[in-house]
This record gives C-alpha cells, structure tokens and sequence, in this order.
C-alpha cells in the first residue's frame, strides 16, 4: 500500500521561473498531484489523453478550452473531457490539486 502525506503550504513553493508539482500518485494514465504556479505563469495548449480535474486549493487561475474561458478561484472544481483542448493562465499565485483518470 502507497502511502504519503503532502502538505501544500510546507512542501509545494511558487516558483517565477516554474511550476513546482508533488504527486501522491503517477502510474500510467491516473495521476494525483499538487502543484504551485506565480501569478503571471501561462501553461500553453494541451491535450490531454485522460479527463483531468483541477481544483483550487488557493489562488485565481483561468483555465481556457475549446470554447470557454472558466475564471477559477479557491473552491472551484473543474473537470476536462479527455481529448479536449486546454491551457492555464494564473492570475494570482495558485495551488491546485489535479486529479488525471
């Protein structure tokens, strides 16, 4: 049994110049993480070959697909359809708890 305990605030730093990511979990095609962004931070396009969900743990972030721009903030939950176009522009320093399946 895999077992780890990450704590976003003690483990997890924004970064100007990247993004830091710890994973609970990362086998093949699910994945469990965490990761910090500084505001100003763009991931370009991507496509991912599993759904994906992103929730706020803290911070603002914009998460554009195909055809909406969602306005992300603490609480907020996403879920991407596999297959489906997306990028992320953070807005403010944010931690973001992703879940890949």
């Amino acid at each position: 049994m895999f077992k780890k305990i990450i704590i976003p605030n003690e483990e997890i730093q924004y970064r100007q110049d990247s993004i830091d990511n710890k994973y609970l979990i990362n086998e093949g095609n699910r994945a469990l993480g965490i990761f910090a962004a500084a505001a100003g931070t763009v991931v370009p396009t991507q496509i991912s070959p599993q759904d994906v969900c992103f929730y706020i743990l803290e911070g603002k972030m914009d998460i554009n697909t195909d055809d909406k721009t969602f306005c992300m903030k603490q609480g907020d939950l996403l879920l991407i359809p596999k297959t489906s176009a997306f990028n992320l522009n953070f807005i403010e320093n944010a931690k973001v708890l992703t879940v890949r399946f």
